[in-house]
C-alpha cells in the first residue's frame, strides 16, 4: 500500500495579484506547524508544484525530513486568464461546466487533462510514501476523479490553507481510502 498526502498550501498573499504569490506571514506559521504532523509519517518523496506557495509550505517539512522537492509542472493550479473579482461565482459556474473557461484560461477539464496524468506518473514512479503540495481547485479536480465523482464543488467549498488529504492506494494504484485529516487543531 502506498499513502499520498495531499497538502494543500497555506494562506497566500493576497496582496499579490499573480499566480507567483507567496505566503502571508501567517501562511508561514502554518506552513511550520506542519512539520510535526508529517516528521510522525514514513515519507520518502516530496513533490510541488513550482508555485511559490506551495514551496513555501512544503519547505520547512523538506528540511526537517531532509529531502528535495522535486517539483511537477502538472501540479499547477488552474489558470484563471485574468484576475476574477467574484471567484465563487467564476469557481460555481466551472464545476457546473467543466469546459467553462474565460479567454486564455483553463477550464476544469484542461486541469483534468494534466493533473491526472503528472499524478499517476508520481504514483507510478514512488517507492513508498509520499507528500504532494498543491492547489485547491486543482487538487479538487483530481480527487473528482479519484472519487469518481464523490468529491464535488461542496466539498472543494470547504478546503482550508493549508489542508491535508490523505490516499492510501493498492499495489494496482487503485483508491481504497480516501479522508481529510483535519488538521486544523494544529493552528
Amino acid at each position: 500500500m502506498t499513502i499520498v498526502y495531499f497538502l494543500r498550501h497555506s494562506i497566500r498573499d493576497t496582496t499579490v495579484k499573480h499566480e507567483m504569490a507567496p505566503l502571508s506571514k501567517k501562511g508561514k506559521v502554518l506552513a511550520e506547524n506542519l512539520v510535526p504532523y508529517f516528521l510522525n509519517q514514513e515519507i520518502q518523496q516530496i513533490f510541488a508544484s513550482p508555485f511559490q506557495r506551495t514551496i513555501d509550505t512544503v519547505k520547512p517539512t523538506a528540511n526537517a525530513l531532509k529531502q528535495s522537492i522535486n517539483l511537477r509542472d502538472g501540479l499547477t493550479e488552474r489558470r484563471v486568464g485574468h484576475w476574477v473579482a467574484d471567484f465563487d461565482a467564476y469557481a460555481k459556474q466551472q464545476w457546473e461546466d467543466f469546459d467553462y473557461k474565460l479567454a486564455e484560461g483553463e477550464s476544469l477539464n484542461d486541469v483534468k487533462s494534466r493533473i491526472v496524468p503528472t499524478f499517476n506518473e508520481i504514483l507510478s514512479s514512488t517507492a513508498g510514501d509520499c507528500i504532494i503540495c498543491g492547489h485547491g481547485t486543482a487538487f479538487s479536480v483530481l480527487f473528482y476523479e479519484l472519487t469518481k465523482g464523490e468529491f464535488g464543488y461542496d466539498q472543494f467549498q470547504t478546503l482550508t490553507m493549508p489542508d491535508v488529504f490523505i490516499g492510501k492506494f493498492d499495489h494496482q494504484h487503485q483508491l481504497i481510502q480516501f479522508e481529510n485529516q483535519k488538521l486544523h487543531l494544529l493552528f
